[in-house]
């Protein structure tokens, strides 16, 4: 009897001490994930973008960022890639050079974001209604959206809620009313 009651203790224990171990090593773990990276240069990619356009030179935007953008080897296109998960990208193949963010969606998830009325926007597009930027905000349940793109005639924002879904939506510079809108 003595030794199924050691026999079993000694298996709690291991069982115990298997648990343990683990579920350290998988916090510390997590903290590590956890830890925000650090980002290179002298803004994080939303605040990037709202100090360039599209017209600037590589040279004014590397001074912006503060560090040289990587040139493509196939396209008259430079990537300023500030962390892991984001970069500022100039592209200059197209007749008007477009900038944009390529931003980490997890930073910018949104429970409040509401994209229950995309075909409502959708519609009234189609059917020619001006909508503006703040008018957008207003339909998306409050919510600014973030810079993610440039050209010299437009600008693009999205949105993106609980579920990862992306809402983006472009703006003319010369009217300020929404053009294109996506969700994905």
């Amino acid at each position: 009897m003595n030794l199924k009651k050691g026999f079993t203790l000694f298996m709690m224990g291991l069982f115990l001490l298997g648990c343990t171990t683990g579920c350290t090593s998988q916090v510390e773990e997590n903290k590590r994930s956890e830890e925000k990276e650090e980002a290179k240069g002298n803004c994080v990619a939303t605040e990037c973008i709202k100090q360039l356009k599209s017209t600037n030179t590589v040279e004014e935007i590397n001074t912006v960022i503060g560090f040289d953008g990587e040139k493509s080897e196939y396209a008259e296109k430079y990537t300023w890639k500030l962390d892991s998960k984001t970069s500022i990208v100039l592209d200059m193949t197209s007749t008007s050079p477009i900038l944009q963010a390529n931003l980490n969606k997890e930073e910018l998830k949104s429970d409040t974001v509401d994209f229950g009325v995309y075909n409502d926007i959708k519609e009234q597009l189609n059917k020619g209604t001006k909508i503006t930027y703040k008018e957008m905000v207003e339909k998306l349940g409050g919510v600014e959206g973030t810079l993610a793109g440039r050209t010299e005639s437009s600008e693009r924002y999205i949105w993106v809620d609980k579920h990862s879904r992306t809402f983006g939506a472009t703006f003319s510079n010369k009217d300020g009313k929404c053009t294109i809108i996506s969700l994905r």
